[in-house]
């Protein structure tokens, strides 16, 4: 008789044991990534997926870290601004934009260089600092800190004329056709652009390679778990050579 209750208190209890061993499961953490439209580093497929060299990255890296994910287009300083906020989590790209001072937590590994170069067209004298800019009428493109270089340019003190546009298409098209002097624009972008937009004889000089690396909201749960996890991650993927593409 008392082997029957037993059993009888057995199966009882099971279904309670099952949802507390599914209970004690830990949830995995969803981490969103913001990105902005920046090819071939970031861009956004016709499907609207998000496609790119970091991206490739990310799709290797988070999960390896053990988390789950979802990707967000922003335009650049929305992006930011979202980062700030913790509206995103994650952010593969420059570390320096002023809204990430004191904000964020910063990973040590630069993921990648993004070059940053001036183009212009005829005679004129190249372009190698900031202040080479000063008298000059300069593209730049909306969002874009350049590296600081920003802060330079829109200041009055400095006499740059600002030629502002929206769309690296506007950008190649205001060079192309003598509107302005020099346009500042990323290789990458440029080449695609160039690509459909060709210029004949087009001059070029380098003027920074601007790091990625992994930048976490403070905002995020468990910020520098994440962290450390994308780190690692990343570090495991060199070693096992995935990273970087050939």
């Amino acid at each position: 008789m008392k082997s029957i209750h037993l059993l009888l208190l057995a199966i009882v209890l099971a279904p309670f044991t099952l949802c507390a061993n599914a209970n004690d499961t830990p949830e995995v953490q969803e981490i969103s990534l913001g990105y902005i439209e920046f090819p071939p580093v970031f861009s956004t497929d016709e499907l609207g997926n998000p496609k790119g060299l970091l991206i490739e990255l990310a799709k290797m890296v988070i999960p390896k870290a053990g988390y789950n994910w979802t990707a967000h287009s922003r335009p650049t300083k929305r992006m930011a601004n979202d980062i700030v906020t913790g509206d995103l989590d994650l952010w593969i790209g420059l570390s320096t934009l002023p809204e990430f001072e004191d904000t964020t937590l910063i990973g040590k590994p630069i993921v990648s260089t993004i070059e940053l170069n001036s183009y212009w067209l005829g005679e004129k004298p190249a372009i190698h600092t900031k202040e080479d800019l000063s008298g000059k009428r300069v593209i730049t493109l909306h969002g874009y800190s350049y590296g600081g270089w920003i802060k330079y340019i829109q200041n009055p003190a400095n006499n740059v004329t600002e030629c502002r546009s929206f769309s690296h298409e506007q950008a190649v098209n205001m060079l192309k056709y003598d509107r302005c002097d020099y346009l500042l624009n990323y290789a990458g972008p440029m080449k695609n652009m160039l690509q459909l937009i060709p210029i004949k004889a087009l001059n070029k000089t380098r003027i920074s390679a601007l790091e990625a690396r992994f930048v976490v909201s403070k905002k995020t749960k468990n910020a520098q778990k994440l962290l450390e996890s994308l780190v690692k991650s990343y570090y495991e993927l060199v070693d096992e050579g995935r990273w970087p593409p050939e």
